[in-house]
């Protein structure tokens, strides 16, 4: 960057590089305050450090003189006597070394690199990266943060339960309409036999005739970090959390700041300002946000996937979305049953939301309660085994034939949405020393959504791949400008007009007037009819039975197995009344408002071309004389 040999470029790899004046150093700097071996440059487990060698004037790094090995992240700047050098990403090709001397000989200027840091390393960051680094090739140098990882030799691995890391064992299901637009490298390490089902049947999400696909999210994050791990000339994995206010001095140095965390992260609340206010009422009632809490339930289920689609989507109640039948069987809860579902601790005799507001994940003991391992508490309800709660968590166990020991954990998730006003601003403008720093919100962090409908996931890697094609486009300049990301942000508002207003019709449904009203208290009432005995058993097998059978009607071409009329009959007469009536009375899902026509990213920004590293130069043969 300053000096002899600014404008030349030098590749690292497996061997050290050393700098200094004597004429044996990769990297030869002609200037008497240089020592003759004065650093080095080397590999170390899965990133790079620089070493002053003992040289006289020493070596500074970002400005500040290094005692020991100082580990380089892309755009640090490397000082030695007056001379300044940037370490960038890894491009092989980019430079030609002559045959009989380690001295570069010749360099080849290349566009500046693309400095990118992700804050959060869960499946939406993690796709991000991968993408960009596919579109990008060497153009490109991300860094990813996670406080949920650690080293394990050269690589970055999870962090194990004993450690505080509670990994997410629901399942998800991922629409073709955004698996198909990954890199095939991608869908490869994803979807292995076994490790993937296809419960749900297709429809207006689903491309080329193929289906949605249930994964594990746990089984998402192990795949996307172990490809992650294997493109360390592009993509730098640092296994701790983004602080943003100590990082600043880092940041604006990056082009690109993306937040892949949720929107209850540090990084989000402390860059939250810039972005806007959201508004809360839109998705409300009364003037008031609406907010669902919905209790997940770690199951094993021994019924047919068929068999669970159609007592599903015949209700809202309860959601059973799983691979092979485990999976999370989740419980819509009224505003009384939320206030009771809380931990104790049996010692203190404290209540604790750790359940609604962390939330965490409570397991089964050996004396049969569920415990916290964080808190050191116990869900109440499960404790008071003759509570009505309880009961009625014992109903949904039965109603898709879960056996009670087949019920291992319980967690909690608090669900809202609001509207954002922008998913990218400038954090920071260019100066003379840097290139001025956008800011983007992707994942749960631009739109979290009311899980029901199946869509969280799918609008996060939407919001991915769009970010990613868009920084992957020819620009004009080196600066990023607001005007490159018009296309993008008409992406991400579509997405939450979409997602959103899909996601709003399963919180709220509207009586013959037009007005709405929230499920959860269309449950709480049929809850309270079926206490008192105000219902008729007969009328709401009947009602129940004749709604699962025409919606089994309807899917008979898209899903193979559906059971007959003897089995469903047999099926729903087991169950509780009182269910039935809570069943019959909550509705089914809104289908028909929540299909028709989906945002295709292809409308504005069309899949450009990978880019591939450049083949390394052939060297000319000098003839013999």
């Amino acid at each position: 960057m300053h000096g002899d040999l600014a404008g030349q470029r030098f590749p690292v790899g497996d061997s050290p590089v050393t700098f200094g004046r004597g004429e044996d150093n990769d990297i030869v700097i002609s200037d008497p305050a240089v020592s003759r071996v004065h650093a080095e440059l080397r590999q170390e487990a899965d990133g790079f450090v620089v070493a002053d060698r003992g040289s006289a004037n020493g070596t500074r790094v970002n400005g500040v003189l290094i005692t020991g090995a100082e580990r380089l992240r892309p755009g640090d700047e490397i000082e030695i006597a007056h001379h300044r050098f940037t370490f960038e990403a890894i491009d092989a090709g980019a430079v030609t070394v002559a045959a009989n001397t380690k001295r570069i000989t010749e360099a080849v200027k290349s566009e500046p690199v693309l400095r990118v840091t992700v804050s959060g390393g869960g499946p939406v960051g993690l796709a991000f990266a991968l993408i960009l680094a596919d579109l990008m090739g060497p153009k490109v140098a991300i860094r990813i943060y996670n406080g949920r990882w650690k080293r394990d030799g050269r690589k970055v691995v999870w962090k194990g339960h004993d450690e505080g890391n509670v990994r997410r064992m629901q399942v998800v299901t991922i629409q073709s309409r955004q698996f198909l637009k990954m890199p095939q490298e991608m869908q490869d390490c994803l979807f292995t036999p076994g490790n993937y089902t296809e419960m749900w049947p297709s429809g207006p999400d689903s491309v080329n005739n193929v289906g949605p696909r249930n994964i594990r999210i746990a089984y998402i994050e192990d795949q996307l970090l172990e490809l992650a791990n294997k493109k360390r000339g592009q993509i730098e994995l640092i296994p701790e959390p983004y602080d943003a206010e100590s990082a600043a001095s880092e940041t604006v140095k990056q082009h690109v700041l993306a937040i892949c965390e949720g929107s209850r992260s540090r990084t989000f609340s402390y860059y939250k300002p810039k972005f806007g206010a959201a508004d809360f009422s839109l998705y409300g009632l009364d003037g008031e946000q609406l907010s669902d809490m919905v209790l997940g339930l770690r199951v094993k289920s021994l019924l047919p996937d068929p068999m669970a689609v159609l007592l599903t989507v015949s209700q809202n109640r309860f959601l059973l979305n799983s691979l092979n039948g485990e999976g999370f069987l989740n419980m819509r809860l009224t505003d009384q049953e939320a206030n009771e579902a809380v931990g104790i601790n049996p010692i203190k005799q404290t209540f604790s939301g750790c359940i609604q507001s962390e939330p965490c994940l409570l397991e089964l003991g050996p004396r049969g309660d569920f415990m916290c391992g964080t808190h050191h508490t116990l869900f109440l309800p499960a404790l008071l085994r003759g509570s009505a709660f309880w009961s009625r968590v014992q109903e949904g166990l039965a109603l898709f034939g879960v056996p009670p020991e087949n019920l291992t954990a319980v967690t909690g998730f608090q669900l809202n949405m609001v509207q954002r006003p922008r998913f990218s601003v400038r954090l920071y403008p260019p100066t003379a020393t840097t290139p001025g720093t956008f800011g983007f919100l992707l994942g749960d962090a631009a739109n979290a959504i009311h899980f029901w409908p199946g869509r969280g996931l799918n609008s996060g890697l939407a919001s991915a791949i769009s970010l990613a094609r868009c920084l992957a486009r020819p620009r004009r300049g080196t600066t990023l400008r607001e005007a490159d990301f018009t296309r993008h942000e008409a992406v991400m508002s579509m997405l939450q007009y979409r997602h959103k207003s899909r996601a709003w019709l399963q919180m709220v449904t509207a009586d013959e007037d037009g007005n709405f009203r929230a499920i959860k208290d269309i449950i709480a009432q049929g809850i309270t009819e079926g206490d008192e005995g105000h219902f008729d058993p007969e009328a709401d097998l009947e009602e129940l039975l004749l709604r699962v059978t025409q919606i089994r009607d309807r899917l008979a071409s898209r899903i193979d197995g559906l059971p007959d009329d003897a089995t469903l009959r047999t099926h729903l007469e087991s169950l509780a009344a009182p269910l039935l009536h809570t069943l019959v009375a909550s509705g089914p899902w809104d289908t028909v408002n929540v299909g028709g026509e989906e945002v295709e990213i292809d409308w504005l920004l069309e899949d450009p071309q990978p880019t591939q590293p450049p083949a390394p130069p052939k060297l000319a043969a000098t003839p013999a004389r």
